[in-house]
């Protein structure tokens, strides 16, 4: 029998923790599973099994035209600036983050905690987050088990949280409170749980299937020590509705990769599939499940227009998105049809229930949407109705953020002088004004002279304002997302035995191979324990530049900044189309509340719009260097940032969600079919 020799993985302080109970705690042979029948001749091996994951390379940016000269006469520019920079000044988002050593916890055992209280302007821990914040440990009944006070310095902090030996299992809460109310969660795992063998990793190709599919499900398989298990055979159990379907059987390809495939029935009752892959080493059977994606009846579908609006018989590009009924992503395919019954457009999920279609609505049509796989959806869903006269906003892709600035076109049904801003966490990237004309659309070229802005990674808001600085269109892209800290790790020798000193040197570079300092954290777990908690919450890169600016919860979030995933990139872009799609929050910024106090002479935000854009008094921050951490199990990441004065921490409005698609009015499409795009 082989011995359990784990090997330990490295957590710097970007490691993504727990987010919910993994399938099985216990990888226990008899857990109602039955050991795998005997086969006479192996499976050969998929070609289409995973292998071992390489760093992709970057998308191309999309071409697009040469910028719009831009006007010179027209104040809006230096007004708009100034509105955004004297609102900022006084309301400075905040963004906490929890790390822990590991996700999953035996009773018993100690949770290492650092936690990080910073600006959402810079990520920069100012005067404000030194103040004591509160640690706590929320049991499954949400009673507090342990609490502590915690002494922070620039908004970091570090303690420890003991498990009692007797500890009641499930999940549990880490919390941490601010000085001023503001909060955060981290969810952990604490169970009695025996550590696995075989690192197991399953996953369904797909995120819905129907009756008469093929359902497909990739599986990863290694020893404790890294090593692979490869030509390998796996037999795959399929319960469907209490009733065991024929077992398949597969082989691992030489990087311990596997692809299990089944066909559905064509007739289903409830749609209660459960998929057990059964892994043999050594004498020993462990087994690893996921309930089967299956939908019958119900796809909750919404189409959300690149800008916010859709304009009659002007180009844009439709976002969508697909759920079950329990609100999980689902791919689907379908068709665009007119109220003539005529299709128009074909439409498919790219990834995690998330797609974008290419889309020109006609005048005098309405447009619904119809869902063609899975089988079985009788539901159709009413696209939104597009107006007479506007402006839509049209991004050109940059995924990989080879680009300095943010190009976009903005197209108008008349003649019109229009502004366009672009903002990364409270920071004004770039305006512009330039003239549009109807038969051709403006485009502008957003950039920053600030050398770490321009290459900040982060959301970016891009706005259409109107001659009046009233908002026409809005929407979110995600910039620079390869521009992180790269971490190495390096152990001074290749092997150790048991209570043997370990030496590790740590060095950390900018995205252009530069040394730059680092504030790490660093923890060290055994590898089977990361892989069996099967854990898919944010880690810190997702949770202050992602999950802050978007409303809910999001998927799996860490895929979007996973450079070894191929639909990563454009990934990222749907998720901004879709889930973060907003109506316009200006009113604030441009209109904000009185002050309670002002400096006499000073314009305060209280006096209008007029007023405060045209007191010289108010000037935009300075931005200077780069301060980065963060980290990641294996591959370590890195939290790059912005360092710059501020003085006050408050916290940042969220945007809301989109309206319901029942609530949106219905959209008038052209005849004639556009391309396909996913």
């Amino acid at each position: 029998m082989r011995p359990h020799t784990p090997t330990l993985a490295l957590f710097l302080s970007l490691l993504a923790l727990m987010g919910g109970c993994p399938e099985k705690l216990v990888d226990d042979p008899s857990d109602d599973v039955p050991p795998p029948r005997a086969v006479t001749e192996p499976a050969p091996v998929d070609p289409d099994a995973p292998a071992a994951k390489v760093e992709q390379p970057p998308e191309a940016p999309e071409s697009a035209p040469e910028a719009s000269p831009r006007l010179s006469d027209v104040p809006l520019e230096g007004r708009l600036v100034k509105a955004v920079s004297s609102y900022f000044e006084g309301h400075v988002g905040r963004r906490i983050h929890i790390h822990t050593d590991k996700p999953l916890y035996q009773p018993g055992e100690t949770i290492w905690i650092s936690t990080y209280d910073l600006a959402s302007r810079d990520l920069s821990g100012d005067a404000a987050s030194t103040n004591n914040a509160t640690l706590e440990l929320i049991s499954p009944k949400g009673a507090a088990v342990i609490t502590k006070v915690l002494q922070r310095t620039e908004g970091r902090a570090h303690n420890d949280l003991v498990l009692p030996d007797g500890v009641q299992g499930g999940e549990y809460i880490v919390r941490l409170t601010a000085w001023d109310g503001v909060s955060e969660d981290r969810p952990v795992i604490v169970s009695a749980y025996e550590p696995p063998r075989v690192k197991k990793k399953l996953e369904f190709v797909r995120k819905a299937y129907g009756p008469g599919d093929e359902v497909t499900a990739t599986i990863e398989v290694k020893r404790p020590t890294g090593e692979p298990l490869a030509n390998q055979t796996l037999v795959g159990a399929i319960r469907l509705d209490g009733v065991d379907l024929p077992r398949v059987q597969l082989t691992t390809n030489g990087d311990g990769g596997g692809m299990v495939r089944f066909t559905l029935p064509s007739r289903i009752d409830r749609g209660d599939g459960l998929l057990t892959v059964l892994v043999e080493d050594g004498g020993v059977t462990e087994s690893i499940s996921k309930r089967v994606p299956i939908t019958l009846s119900k796809i909750e579908l919404g189409f959300f227009p690149e800008g916010g609006r859709m304009v009659e018989g002007l180009p844009t590009r439709l976002y969508f998105e697909a759920n079950n009924p329990l609100g999980k992503p689902a791919d689907v395919e379908g068709r665009i049809v007119d109220d003539r019954g005529q299709s128009v457009a074909r439409f498919r999920t790219h990834d995690r229930g998330l797609g974008r279609v290419d889309f020109t609505p006609a005048v005098g049509r309405t447009y619904h949407a119809t869902i063609t796989r899975p089988v079985g959806i009788a539901e159709t869903t009413a696209l939104p109705l597009p107006e007479e006269d506007g402006c839509v906003l049209r991004h050109f892709d940059d995924l990989d953020g080879q680009q300095d600035a943010v190009r976009v076109s903005v197209r108008c049904t008349d003649e019109r002088d229009v502004v366009v801003s672009a903002m990364v966490r409270e920071n004004l990237l770039d305006v512009a004004a330039v003239h549009v004309t109807p038969d051709a659309p403006a485009v502008a070229h957003l950039r920053s002279d600030e050398p770490a802005l321009a290459s900040a990674m982060g959301v970016a808001t891009v706005t259409v304002f109107d001659e009046d600085l009233t908002p026409l269109a809005e929407r979110i892209v995600f910039r620079k997302r390869r521009a992180r800290l790269d971490v190495s790790i390096t152990p001074d020798q290749e092997a150790y035995v048991p209570r043997e000193q370990v030496a590790l040197k740590v060095r950390t570079t900018d995205a252009a191979g530069k040394a730059v300092p680092a504030d790490l954290s660093l923890a060290v777990v055994d590898d089977t324990v990361i892989s069996f908690a099967d854990d898919k919450a944010g880690h810190m890169l997702s949770r202050l530049y992602l999950e802050t600016e978007i409303p809910g919860d999001v998927e799996e979030p860490n895929v979007y900044f996973d450079l070894t995933e191929e639909k990563g990139a454009l990934g990222m872009d749907l998720l901004m189309g879709t889930r973060g799609w907003r109506t316009f929050a200006w009113q604030p910024v441009l209109n904000p509340a009185p002050a309670a106090t002002r400096t006499a002479g000073a314009a305060a935000p209280g006096d209008g719009l007029d007023a405060l854009l045209n007191d010289d008094d108010f000037a935009f921050n300075d931005i200077h260097g780069v301060a980065a951490d963060q980290g990641g199990v294996v591959e370590a990441q890195a939290m790059p940032g912005l360092k710059g004065g501020l003085k006050k921490n408050k916290d940042k409005e969220r945007p809301r969600r989109p309206a319901p698609v029942a609530d949106l009015p219905m959209a008038q499409p052209e005849p004639d079919p556009e391309p396909v795009a996913a």
